[in-house]
């Protein structure tokens, strides 16, 4: 399992790994994350036609608030 802790200087690190070490786990690493992390950019497919997505409910018009309700019920977990 991997749990990631962003600490905001060396201080706290110490403090982490006091407390670490009292709980007996034994497997640490510390790894520096850099300076400017650049984001992932995944371009899209601009291949794709949107106007196939015009009307899809045409015929079963929905109001916002079906919509929110339906949204709100929804089950997360599955």
């Amino acid at each position: 399992m991997i749990v990631t802790i962003e600490t905001s200087g060396i201080q706290e690190v110490e403090q982490l790994l006091l407390v670490l070490k009292s709980l007996n786990i034994k497997s640490v690493k510390i790894q520096e994350s850099p300076t400017n992390p650049k984001p992932i950019i995944t371009r899209g497919n601009k291949k794709l036609d949107p106007k196939e997505l015009f009307g899809i409910w045409q015929g079963k018009p929905r109001t916002i608030e079906q919509i929110r309700s339906n949204a709100w019920t929804r089950n997360w977990n599955i």
